[in-house]
């Protein structure tokens, strides 16, 4: 996949609300425990880009201690829906769709600390650069807590 995230997707496969997430967004995370405490929060960067029915998305993250991390994900549109496997985690999968009204839903599992860990996710796009996402993380089939990020797309 070219470096250029704003190679032309293939319309047929890729619902247009998707494409309106191409580019470099950023913004801070909020994680509550499952009463609504603060947990924690982090500075992130997220990358998408589409070519034909590809979807590639780098994540980085940066935490208070000046750790960092990058996580990478690619994936296909199929039957105009995302399916998304990452190489920084074995047992990632997860699936996206347009859910209407400048929404994406996301429905991701991956194995962590020694559960299973699955997000049901919520992308409203409110302006051409200005997004806001919610989590929903369930560790074993039981409520974990949610996180929260407001983002601006700076490229």
């Amino acid at each position: 996949m070219s470096n250029n995230p704003m190679i032309s997707p293939d319309l047929e496969q890729v619902p247009e609300i998707f494409t309106r997430h191409i580019g470099t967004w950023q913004g801070e995370y909020i994680k509550t425990d499952k009463s609504g405490h603060f947990s924690r929060s982090f500075v992130g960067s997220f990358t998408i880009a589409i070519e034909g029915s590809q979807y590639r998305q780098v994540n980085k993250y940066e935490y208070s201690d000046g750790s960092r991390l990058q996580l990478d994900f690619e994936g296909h549109f199929e039957d105009r829906m995302l399916k998304l496997f990452s190489s920084s985690y074995s047992d990632f999968s997860a699936i996206a769709w347009d859910a209407g009204q400048d929404l994406v839903c996301f429905r991701a599992t991956k194995t962590q600390d020694d559960g299973v860990i699955t997000f049901m996710e919520t992308i409203t796009l409110l302006a051409a650069n200005h997004r806001v996402r919610s989590t929903q993380a369930f560790k074993d089939g039981i409520f974990d807590g949610i996180c929260f990020i407001e983002e601006m797309r700076v490229a």
